[in-house]
């Protein structure tokens, strides 16, 4: 099926301070997730972008990958939930790699979303996050002006961070506005645009491994090797 993308326009206190595009493509019992968003103004100038790789029915991350560009900096952080193996492993970087147990179903950023939107009229959901549970509260129904004209939205309260996500009672239940309260003031992201694309790049459940370099891929393969037998007379 072809990916969904929606187009959002960022304020902070009623001023532009940039846009985010939410991209969600449908691959069978999986779903790719992937966001960007590009700030400017009094929010500084930097692009960050979020990647995802969750269960289409049951909404748990198998992979989170994060990447933030601010200026001449890049930075990154990849998440991956083995729940065969029971283990969170998370790196920032090739050397900075942490494990924890895999002891519930958890969500990422952007599966969290994408979870908000198949609620419906659910009054509230608990849903496991690494170092925290979101609390997600149906607060009622709203009308909201956006670029498609009235729509009636369920509004939904986050805990802890008293966010609040708007999602069309229509299907597929778009998320029409997002208000983030942040230490600068009240940022609001709301649906500009809906569009579509063929496919999105490959986010596979399991980071690629770089490829072995020098004296550690020679000893690897050194040891891989089986001794040949001496011939017989």
């Amino acid at each position: 099926m072809p990916v969904e993308v929606c187009s959002y326009r960022l304020s902070l206190r009623g001023k532009p301070v940039g846009t985010h595009v939410l991209k969600t493509e449908g691959l069978g019992r999986h779903t790719q997730l992937e966001g960007r968003a590009s700030f400017q103004g009094s929010l500084g100038a930097a692009t960050i972008t979020q990647r995802s790789r969750c269960h289409s029915q049951r909404h748990f991350s198998l992979r989170f990958r994060e990447e933030i560009q601010e200026r001449s900096e890049q930075r990154s952080f990849d998440v991956s939930f083995d729940a065969q193996r029971g283990l969170v492993t998370a790196a920032k970087g090739q050397r900075d790699v942490a494990t924890a147990p895999y002891l519930r179903s958890y969500r990422d950023p952007l599966s969290l979303l994408f979870e908000i939107r198949s609620l419906g009229a659910s009054e509230s959901t608990h849903v496991p996050m690494l170092g925290k549970d979101v609390h997600v509260q149906l607060a009622g129904e709203v009308e909201l002006e956006t670029a498609m004209g009235l729509r009636r939205a369920w509004a939904y309260l986050l805990h802890p961070g008293q966010s609040v996500v708007y999602v069309d009672i229509e299907a597929p239940h778009l998320m029409l506005k997002l208000s983030q309260r942040l230490a600068e003031g009240q940022l609001e992201a709301l649906l500009v645009k809906v569009g579509s694309e063929a496919s999105l790049d490959a986010f596979e459940a399991e980071p690629v491994q770089p490829p072995e370099r020098g004296a550690k891929a020679a000893k690897r393969r050194a040891r891989r090797r089986r001794p040949r037998r001496g011939r017989r007379d």
